[in-house]
């Protein structure tokens, strides 16, 4: 029999190893990342409880993005991510998993408030902050049809966004 002071961290290994499953899975089947954001990257990528989240269904610009207005240039991308941050506020934002993009990052179908609230995703697509991607086109398409009429966002003075 060996002796109890080699059990002892074992067995700490093991509950830890065990604990630190639990926890793995339960987020998995939760399917949902929490928390305030802590950091906008830009109108379709925020951290919400450390978690990189790329919006479902959205392209955006990046923040050092600009956009034309004939021949006058603005910088629409940092416009956008302010107006992400505006409506984030102070918000409790919870994340539904859809998924993960092709460097691995969490796809995210994002609420203001919790699951019921506001939808993030849709609002930034209804103000023209983002545009529909080829997947979430059918989505939102209503959204960018109402925005792009009444030039809201990145529509603005009817330019056509030229960048992908």
């Amino acid at each position: 029999m060996p002796p109890m002071r080699h059990i002892v961290p074992l067995l700490f290994l093991l509950i830890g190893l065990a604990i630190s499953s639990a926890h793995t899975a339960a987020w998995a089947a939760n399917a949902e990342v929490s928390g305030k954001q802590s950091e906008v990257f830009g109108p379709a990528a925020i951290e919400v409880g450390g978690v990189l989240v790329r919006l479902e269904g959205l392209r955006a610009p990046t923040n050092e993005q600009v956009c034309s207005e004939g021949p006058v240039l603005w910088t629409c991308g940092r416009d956008a991510r302010w107006a992400t941050l505006n409506r984030l506020g102070n918000h409790w934002i919870v994340c539904q998993d859809r998924g993960r993009d092709s460097d691995g990052s969490f796809i995210g179908l994002c609420f203001l408030g919790g699951v019921g609230g506001p939808e993030l995703n849709a609002w930034l697509v209804e103000k023209g902050w983002a545009l529909t991607d080829a997947i979430g086109a059918e989505r939102y398409v209503n959204e960018e049809t109402s925005a792009r009429a009444e030039r809201l966002g990145l529509w603005r003075n009817g330019i056509e966004p030229n960048w992908e």
